[in-house]
């Protein structure tokens, strides 16, 4: 069954698909584009896309069911579990250099790619 999304709610799905493709794309063209070095580009837009999923699944339980959740969901899992005071936490994954250079990230990255060209 579809779900019935508000109108001024797309925007939060749109957004879940903006940085799914972030995560896809060169690192360093992402960090390019959202400020350089003057933004933890890790830490931004893993905060986006867990704010995001928390009021996509809020607003619309059934939207668990969507695929573009199910790879969202994964991936910020993993966030979650490399966050400070987690076991997998690395203060280095957080940096701009760590989003480069970090094998994680690089799970990452290919995750996010295969959700976007499935």
């Amino acid at each position: 069954m579809p779900l019935n999304i508000q109108e001024d709610h797309y925007w939060l799905f749109g957004q879940v698909y903006s940085v799914l493709a972030f995560f896809a794309a060169d690192p360093q063209a992402s960090i390019s584009r959202l400020g350089g070095e003057r933004i933890l580009v890790p830490d931004d837009q893993s905060n986006e896309l867990s704010e995001m999923l928390r009021a996509i699944l809020h607003n619309y339980s059934g939207a668990a069911d969507l695929e573009v959740i199910q790879a969202a969901t994964k991936i910020d899992q993993m966030l979650g579990e490399r966050t400070a005071h987690e076991k997998l936490f690395d203060p280095t994954f957080w940096t701009n250099r760590g989003f480069i250079r970090h094998p994680d990230w690089a799970t990452i990255r290919q995750m996010s790619r295969e959700f976007l060209l499935r």
